[in-house]
């Protein structure tokens, strides 16, 4: 245990994150739609409940560094989803639906039974918690969405999907390093470690990602349009159905979410904020943690009935 908290701490000092002590969170497990899901519970239960939901090719351990600087504050527990992680993948990969995600994210807050929570996810997570706020406000006091709305820019998508292709199996952790870093230049050499050291594996044939990166069926350009098509229609009725609280955030980096499609999602929905928090990228909680976490306190401040001290 030292060592992995010596490593959070090596993480931290190089993210510019302080927190009043480093803690490590507890590992659970629990059975969910015929899968095992791995999460995270970073403590004091008695605090107001955050459920944090990663992006696509991360892990629940994405949010440590904010979950550092808020867990004094607030209750959080982070979620492996599907595919991810340390949770089990679809047996059929042809069956790995988004909407499958969806029914997860209810079934893990239905065993979590909080009476209220506030419901935080990060581009694949905010998808999935868009559509569940949407199907299901009940108990859900506070909603943040990270860097995803229901039009996203291609470009953005392409030069990650890229990256993941590029970097499938190689053969040391250090060489992952290095794409990493050339990747995502702003983030610390140290951070991007810490971060890697979770989201990675080692098998016989070298390292490779923890996440299910089996082959999906191949769709032509015209599918491909209609499939996003489809799913942005239903992410507008989506948010335009929320009436839950919301805050939106962006980082001003972002290839993925734009400033214009974020302020035209604020705009329609009934209750909602936007913040853009300079310097970061797509993966705004990973690489301006401090920032975020302020940020997130600060809407639950305004928007919670019981809240934790500020930041």
């Amino acid at each position: 245990m030292a060592d992995e908290l010596e490593l959070m701490a090596a993480a931290a000092e190089a993210a510019g994150v302080h927190p009043t002590r480093f803690v490590l969170p507890e590992d659970h497990e629990v059975e969910l739609n015929g899968l095992r899901f791995h999460y995270l519970d970073w403590g004091n239960r008695h605090l107001p409940h955050i459920v944090l939901l990663h992006g696509g090719s991360l892990t629940a351990r994405t949010w440590d560094m904010a979950a550092l600087l808020l867990r004094d504050s607030y209750h959080l527990v982070a979620l492996d989803q599907r595919g991810h992680g340390d949770t089990d993948w679809t047996p059929n990969v042809e069956d790995d639906t988004g909407a499958l995600m969806v029914e997860d994210t209810r079934a893990f807050l239905d065993h979590l039974g909080y009476e209220h929570f506030t419901l935080v996810g990060m581009s694949m997570g905010g998808i999935n918690s868009f559509q569940h706020a949407a199907e299901h406000p009940e108990r859900l006091d506070a909603l943040v969405i990270v860097d995803v709305a229901p039009e996203t820019m291609r470009a953005g998508i392409v030069e990650m999907e890229q990256f993941a292709q590029a970097t499938e199996t190689l053969d040391r952790f250090e060489d992952f390093l290095d794409r990493a870093t050339k990747f995502n230049p702003d983030r610390s050499v140290g951070h991007l470690r810490y971060s890697l050291m979770h989201a990675l594996r080692e098998t016989e044939e070298g390292w490779t990602w923890k996440n299910d990166r089996r082959p999906r069926p191949k769709l032509d350009e015209e599918a491909r349009k209609r499939q996003g098509d489809e799913r942005a229609s239903l992410l507008w009725e989506c948010v335009r159905a929320i009436a839950t609280s919301t805050l939106l955030v962006r980082g001003t980096e972002s290839k993925i979410l734009s400033a214009e499609h974020a302020r035209e999602v604020v705009d329609v929905m009934e209750d909602a904020e936007l913040v853009e928090i300079e310097g970061a990228r797509h993966t705004v909680q990973g690489d301006k943690p401090v920032e975020f976490a302020r940020e997130l306190d600060a809407f639950l401040q305004r928007t919670l009935p019981r809240s934790g001290g500020a930041l």
